[in-house]
């Protein structure tokens, strides 16, 4: 008899646990363990969505989830540029902390410009990649039984100095890129390895969103991370026949504009940057994304997995509203755009679907960091968070539940010359104010972003308590991180 109320006690325990992970984590403890799905974007500015505002490009897609999904509106990422957010998204570390400053192998010198021009001299990226050290959240989920899977770009170091995706926690890899040498369609610029089974004609997004979709349908008793990361909206840009077409019937009717008028001349900026969402090809490309990323989640819709699965949605960096050889996006009304540390170059889409947890049309303004993702999928599949690991980053499951996180400076730095445009810069956001040092033109820029979306309105003399408030805190934050600051030019020379 005692053995037998010892059980129905032990039963009575056990019941009050599930209820209270249930509460907690929104899963019970009958449940199988969520899915994951992670799916990264390049260069995916954030009005490139009809739901942000586009109206010449076409994103149905995305724009539904944008109603099934939680939104949220201010997503930053921890860089205006790809490798440095793509090391902070898998390491929950900011770039300052983690090294990766730069795209990678990165330089020091002003692309195009002679040294003597260079006002300061700019560190090339403190580390040449990921550190095999991180524990990486891949690892984490390795650890509590999942299993992992990456398909697509990685740009986080060379494969033969810091190692690929299976020396950083996952079991399955498929069209790894190791930097940015690819194409949309066969030969994919040379790389047949990507997909050996392609032939000509065949688009680089379709192909991996069906490898993706594979791994998902793989056999399996644990639960998978799948973290697909696409090329596109990557240069070279290029679009299928057919909405190439499409859209190029579609710019005909977009009001004539002067080349002066297509171009936007920033004082901020070594060169002018895209003013309008205008190119055919670049809208096609995003179609074909918008139709894939669609098609993957009807996927888990149909096999029944969908209302187990997370799923997230982002981007690397703000759109390129600026580049050599390949038609730009826009980002207006936002300012600058990818290598800027103004909100074009830093803002992306994010939709986070959570079962049991986000509701559709749920939506949250409050600024968060694409580092915030490695404690917030620990906390959504229920397991305790690693502070000593994802240091910048903090769980954004609160918001989730229409609670508020703790107020906090987001901070971000950037001290390179870049191609697109941009000079060096490191930045801080504290509530609604971004500052900016600008260390070419040893100038400090003040905005209210919430009030001031296309940050248009110094406020840097007119809140000169709030500048230095400010430049003490940034420039304490990148002492303790022992980020390296660009250095006064010996040899400039003033133009």
């Amino acid at each position: 008899m005692k053995t037998f109320k010892m059980l129905v006690h032990l039963a009575k325990i056990q019941t009050v646990v599930a209820v209270i992970l249930s509460i907690n984590t929104g899963w019970t403890q009958t449940s199988k363990k969520p899915n994951v799905v992670f799916i990264l974007i390049d260069d995916f500015g954030w009005n490139d969505v009809g739901y942000n505002g586009s109206t010449f490009y076409e994103t149905p897609h995305l724009d539904q989830l944008s109603k099934e999904f939680m939104r949220f509106d201010r997503c930053y990422t921890p860089s205006p540029m790809c490798s440095p957010t793509r090391v902070s998204i898998i390491t929950g570390k900011n770039p300052a902390r983690h090294g990766v400053t730069q795209w990678l192998p990165g330089r020091a010198n002003w692309p195009g410009k002679p040294k003597t021009l260079q006002k300061v001299l700019c560190p090339a990226p403190q580390v040449s990649g990921i550190n095999r050290n991180e524990t990486t959240l891949a690892e984490a989920l390795q650890k509590v039984g999942y299993d992992t899977g990456f398909f697509g770009k990685w740009h986080m170091g060379k494969f033969s100095e810091t190692g690929d995706p299976s020396a950083h926690g996952f079991a399955t890899q498929k069209a790894v890129i190791e930097e940015n040498s690819c194409a949309m369609f066969y030969p994919f610029k040379d790389h047949k390895e990507y997909f050996p089974e392609a032939v000509p004609g065949d688009n680089f997004t379709d192909l991996l969103t069906e490898s993706a979709i594979e791994f998902i349908d793989k056999k399996r008793s644990e639960p998978f991370f799948l973290y697909l990361s696409h090329f596109a909206m990557h240069a070279p840009i290029a679009s299928k026949k057919e909405e190439l077409q499409k859209f190029t019937e579609k710019a005909k009717l977009l009001p004539n504009l002067s080349k002066e008028e297509k171009k936007i001349k920033d004082p901020y900026a070594h060169k002018p940057y895209n003013s309008r969402q205008d190119s055919p090809d670049y809208a096609g490309e995003l179609a074909t994304l918008d139709e894939n990323i669609g098609k993957l989640v009807q996927h888990l819709k149909d096999s029944n997995q969908f209302e187990n699965t997370i799923i997230i949605i982002t981007g690397d960096n703000g759109g390129r509203t600026s580049f050599f050889h390949s038609p730009p996006t826009a980002v207006m009304p936002l300012r600058g755009g990818k290598t800027f540390n103004f909100d074009g170059g830093l803002r992306t889409p994010l939709l986070i679907h959570c079962p049991g947890i986000t509701r559709p049309n749920q939506q949250d303004s409050t600024v968060i960091t694409s580092i915030d993702f490695y404690p917030t999928i620990l906390e959504m599949i229920g397991q305790p968070l690693l502070p000593n690991q994802h240091q910048d980053g903090v769980s954004l499951v609160p918001l989730m539940k229409d609670k508020t996180i703790e107020k906090r400076n987001v901070y971000w730095h950037f001290p390179h010359y870049q191609g697109e445009g941009s000079y060096p810069t490191s930045a801080i956001m504290d509530g609604a104010y971004k500052l900016i040092v600008n260390y070419h033109q040893e100038d400090v820029l003040l905005f209210n972003v919430f009030e001031d979306i296309g940050e248009t309105h110094n406020l840097a003399k007119s809140m000169p308590d709030k500048v230095l408030e400010m430049q003490k805190n940034l420039s304490e934050y990148l002492k303790s991180t022992n980020a390296l600051i660009p250095k006064a030019n010996p040899d400039y020379v003033h133009q």
